[in-house]
């Protein structure tokens, strides 16, 4: 027989009941603090309010959203069957009401459209049940919130790893020259060991797409990744960045702060631009690397590391070491497995992947769609230097993409920094150059308009130079437009009329 609960059971006077129910409300904060895990608290809960005899047992059924059980946390012993207390727990889901039967009262967690759960008390006081009962609810609903943003949090990273991994997986390592695989195939075999890697090479080259490759076929890929520019930062930034400090290590040090060092345990740490590294710094990086631990600033606590090291440098570091300019100890230390990346112009053969690769990313990213590729475009980058690497081709690619008026890219489209150095071999163009291959570039367009019929050619030419040319200027004088307007002899209103035609050049045009 199930009941709707009548009017509250009263043990003990309310005065005194308040006073035991504010030390019982004390115990349990307590132990909630010292472990907030849900099951740990309820049961400690349970517990306490049974040792000062406020209740006989109690039972706490999670539910599902659908009211399936799921599940059960109890302590003391049960006065009625589990289907008893299933068919209690039911009647209350549904009704959403306090219930009682036999001895035995149910208290909903929830009221509205989610039910938590139902607590089922014996041999208790109504304000107590209530009171317990209101805890648990917020308790539930704590724990659930938790539950969904761990599992959001969980979600995230696996989807921030899938996306980390698909991006430098081998696909998306592309070049098809023997000196290029070589280097790919050496990066994969030496990451199944926790060998130190140095990788050098030019500019642009790939050299953290090669390290984070390397990790990615590691036993610590899933561990953390830390990459660290180390000629971007000072020495005094650099130390605590690598190293971390400790509260009050210096002005403006107002907590605790793990350095990257600390941050890549377990994974591998990628000191980019090692060869920028001041004399003092290095001999800091040098004891961390030998003993593998770490000291933060302003503390005296070693730290011991499990890092894998990958090195990495736009310079020859043997040649540095020669010159006194790096430390020879380091460098062996770094040195035990080197990895060079030739420059692009030493394999012109992955140019083209390269440059298709590009082209369909950023199609991709600008929505646009390119048909075709006039093979011009291919002659001219191959006798270009790219003194920028792969990172130039990349540059220019998109540029092409956004600039393209249509779905074709043509050789005018070409960056003329490019065209014009294009067959120079590694020197600079002259004016002879740079004359004929402008000449180059008009007759084809030239021959392109009377070929087609039109007769746009002045506004076509026109509109391709000064578009070159307001790029440029702009850049230089870093987007001052007075100074720009200065420089050209023109009004700024002019110029502003100018740059608002290009809207692809927009970016503070309009102030």
């Amino acid at each position: 027989m199930v009941d709707h609960h009548p009017s509250a059971v009263i043990v003990v006077p309310m005065h005194e009941r308040a006073d035991i129910l504010l030390d019982l409300l004390d115990a349990i904060t307590e132990v909630r603090v010292s472990n907030p895990e849900f099951r740990a608290s309820v049961l400690s809960a349970l517990r306490l309010a049974m040792s000062i005899g406020l209740l006989r047992a109690g039972r706490l059924y999670s539910l599902h959203r659908d009211h399936r059980v799921k599940a059960i946390i109890a302590h003391g012993p049960a006065g009625q069957g589990e289907e008893a207390d299933l068919a209690l727990v039911s009647a209350v889901a549904e009704d959403r009401s306090i219930m009682r039967q036999q001895g035995v009262f149910a208290y909903p967690l929830g009221k509205d459209r989610h039910l938590f759960g139902v607590l089922l008390l014996e041999d208790v006081a109504d304000d107590v049940g209530r009171f317990l009962a209101d805890i648990f609810l917020q308790w539930h609903a704590v724990a659930e919130f938790i539950d969904i943003e761990k599992a959001e949090l969980v979600d995230e990273n696996y989807q921030l790893r899938q996306e980390i991994n698909t991006q430098f997986s081998d696909e998306h390592i592309v070049g098809v020259s023997g000196r290029f695989r070589q280097v790919v195939d050496s990066a994969v075999r030496v990451a199944r060991s926790v060998a130190t890697v140095l990788i050098q090479g030019e500019t642009g080259t790939g050299k953290e797409l090669i390290a984070r490759l390397i990790h990615t076929h590691s036993p610590r890929a899933n561990r953390p990744f830390v990459a660290v520019n180390c000629g971007a930062l000072n020495d005094g930034l650099l130390e605590t960045e690598l190293f971390g400090h400790a509260k009050g290590a210096f002005t403006g040090a107002l907590s605790d702060r793990k350095g990257r060092f600390e941050a890549a345990h377990g994974g591998t740490l990628f000191l980019d631009e090692i060869g920028e590294v001041s004399a003092t710094m290095q001999v800091r990086l040098l004891r961390v690397l030998q003993e593998m631990e770490v000291v933060r600033v302003g503390e005296n606590q070693a730290r011991k590391l499990d890092v894998r090291i990958i090195a990495a440098s736009n310079r020859d570091l043997l040649e540095e070491v020669r010159a006194g300019r790096f430390r020879e100890d380091l460098f062996f230390r770094l040195n035990v497995v080197t990895l060079v990346i030739p420059p692009l112009r030493q394999r012109t053969e992955d140019i083209t992947v390269l440059f298709e690769h590009f082209l369909n990313h950023h199609c991709r990213r600008n929505c646009r769609y390119i048909r075709h590729v006039d093979r011009q475009v291919f002659e001219l980058m191959r006798q270009y230097h790219w003194p920028g690497n792969v990172r130039e081709l990349e540059n220019y690619v998109e540029k092409m993409v956004v600039l393209a008026p249509g779905d074709e890219i043509s050789a005018d489209l070409v960056p003329i920094s490019l065209a014009a150095y294009a067959g120079a071999g590694e020197q600079s163009a002259t004016n002879a150059d740079f004359d004929r291959l402008a000449r180059q570039h008009l007759r084809q367009q030239i021959g392109d308009s009377i070929a087609a019929g039109r007769e746009d050619l002045y506004d076509r030419v026109r509109e391709r130079w000064e578009r070159y040319l307001l790029r440029e200027l702009m850049e230089t004088v870093d987007d001052n437009k007075s100074r720009a307007a200065q420089i050209l002899g023109i009004t700024r209103n002019t110029l502003l009329n100018r740059l608002r035609a290009y809207s692809d050049l927009n970016r503070t045009w309009n102030d």
